[in-house]
């Protein structure tokens, strides 16, 4: 086992690398001997700083368990594999930066909403880049809060462009630290592939409730979510799914029958990415379903559930739904991952949800 400088945990188990978050350890503590999972929590308890960061502590037990590192009675074996995101690579950080009109539509948006005095708080600031334009647009603090090892990569930017005065690094997780003061801006870009996976509705409504003032702005302050129904070019289903053609093939070269496999995967979703601006020419059978629409500086609701109509305007083969993402970044800055408005430097790539048989 391995305890990052970020305080998650790296185990080898089994011949498997697993990851965990930062409860990891005080977890393992707690059931280093048999014991209830009751009185562990309760054990566990007084570690949590909020309602978001108990969230955390209870899917760490649950990843752990799932993975097999915790074991009950009736389990020998590890279920299965746990892989958390990383986003301290510099792989990642490099196509961030690259992607020039995202990067480019967040400064556009610090611009126009931090004012001169302002205390800012920008979270996940990775290489420091948000963090340093608040302080440039006139932020009188900027406290730039990151848990990786990216932490001292991004505090070495700040010194190098002369904004150590104004701009704190802080090492941790933004559910777990606390803040000399309560901040007027929220700037954070935690919009992942699967817009909501990276915990963003939590996190902010965390930082609402114990890092921002009331009232405070918030960069991006809505989130909209589109899914879009598309035919999808047989090239990709023949390298993405069990498609009949692709078991005839199987079939042919290795002597076997394979069409359990396409039952089962009519039986289970499935999701693969693709780039938005390769979609381009996929086939759009109607027009964009909104399927979530957030205000981040009112959410409360932690789950969205919702229920819509798609109406076709045109003929084809209905192969799954692309899903894509819209934010509002200030009043007059929006950001779109849709294929027709995706840059070709565009780092995010869009989840396709697959139908189980196409329509």
């Amino acid at each position: 086992m391995r305890l990052e400088s970020d305080n998650r945990v790296r185990i080898w188990l089994e011949g498997r690398e697993l990851r965990f978050g930062p409860h990891a350890l005080a977890v393992l503590d707690a059931f280093a001997r048999p014991q209830s999972v009751e009185v562990a929590m309760e054990r566990l308890r007084t570690r949590a700083t909020g309602a978001q960061d108990w969230m955390e502590l209870m899917n760490t037990v649950a990843s752990l368990y799932e993975a097999g590192v915790l074991r009950d009675d009736t389990q020998t074996t590890p279920a299965l594999a746990s892989s958390p995101g990383v986003f301290d690579t510099a792989a990642l950080q490099v196509a961030m930066l690259n992607d020039r009109a995202r990067t480019s539509a967040f400064l556009r948006a610090i611009e126009e909403v931090v004012r001169a005095g302002d205390v800012v708080v920008d979270i996940g600031t990775g290489t420091g880049i948000l963090a340093m334009a608040a302080a440039r647009a006139g932020a009188r603090q900027v406290y730039a809060i990151e848990a990786t090892r990216l932490a001292q990569a991004a505090r070495a930017m700040v010194e190098a462009n002369g904004l150590a005065d104004r701009v704190t690094v802080v090492e941790g997780w933004s559910t777990q630290v606390e803040l000399p003061e309560q901040a007027d801006v929220l700037t954070s870009e935690i919009i992942g592939n699967e817009p909501l996976a990276e915990n963003v509705l939590e996190v902010v409504a965390d930082a609402r409730k114990r890092l921002l003032k009331p009232g405070a702005r918030l960069i991006p302050h809505r989130v909209k979510i589109f899914g879009l129904p598309v035919e999808i070019p047989r090239a990709e289903l023949g390298k993405r799914t069990f498609a009949a053609e692709t078991l005839e093939n199987w079939r042919a070269w290795y002597g076997m029958d394979f069409r359990p496999l396409l039952v089962a995967a009519q039986e289970t979703p499935q999701v693969f990415y693709v780039k938005p601006q390769q979609a381009r020419e996929w086939k759009t059978l109607g027009e964009p379903l909104r399927l979530a629409e957030v205000d981040l500086s009112r959410v409360e609701d932690l789950t969205i559930e919702n229920r819509g109509t798609a109406r076709t305007r045109a003929a084809g083969l209905l192969g799954g739904v692309l899903v894509y993402f819209e934010l509002e970044l200030s009043r007059s800055t929006r950001f779109s991952t849709a294929p027709a408005e995706a840059d070709e430097g565009s780092h995010w790539r869009s989840p396709v949800w697959l139908l189980g048989e196409s329509l």
